[in-house]
């Protein structure tokens, strides 16, 4: 489960890394200053070293960091067959679902929509309508549906 924590610190870490080369390409992109929103929509796919995400729009939200007077991200919003890679030294981590949303403030991640997130090489599979990870109180919640439960796969050793 903590690795599962890690990997979304990590996904997290694609957008607001410091001095680490992003490539992001859309069909579209739109940035409004007034309402702090910048907008990449069609076929986005953003690349960071061997991470990356996939999706139809991404939204991120910005404010001015008064410390520094820097544009900074608050939040941001993938929709549309979002997928995503993280790669680690030790394991490749994936991920979709039909939204990710991540709250900077309140250290908050929610996969939305036929949420799926696998540790490869940790053999963990969480499947459920929403996955929310709580950074700040290092809990992991899954939401099933009515007919769709929960679904957490892993390999445990036997002696």
């Amino acid at each position: 489960m903590i690795k599962i924590i890690y990997l979304i610190i990590f996904f997290i870490g694609i957008l607001v890394a410091k001095e680490v080369d992003v490539d992001i390409q859309a069909d579209s992109f739109l940035a409004n200053k007034s309402k702090n929103l910048i907008v990449f929509k069609g076929n986005v796919s953003m690349v960071k070293a061997e991470d990356t995400l996939v999706c139809q729009e991404l939204v991120v939200h910005t404010k001015i960091n008064p410390d520094t007077n820097k544009t900074v991200m608050r939040q941001y919003v993938a929709t549309g067959d979002v997928s995503f890679t993280i790669a680690q030294p030790n394991t490749l981590f994936i991920g979709n679902g039909d939204k990710v949303d991540y709250n900077i403030e309140k250290q908050l991640y929610i996969i939305t929509g036929n949420a799926y997130l696998e540790d490869r090489n940790g053999s963990k599979i969480l499947r459920g309508d929403r996955i929310y990870v709580n950074q700040k109180t290092g809990t992991t919640k899954i939401d099933g549906k009515k007919n769709q439960p929960v679904k957490f796969q892993f390999k445990m050793e036997t002696k």
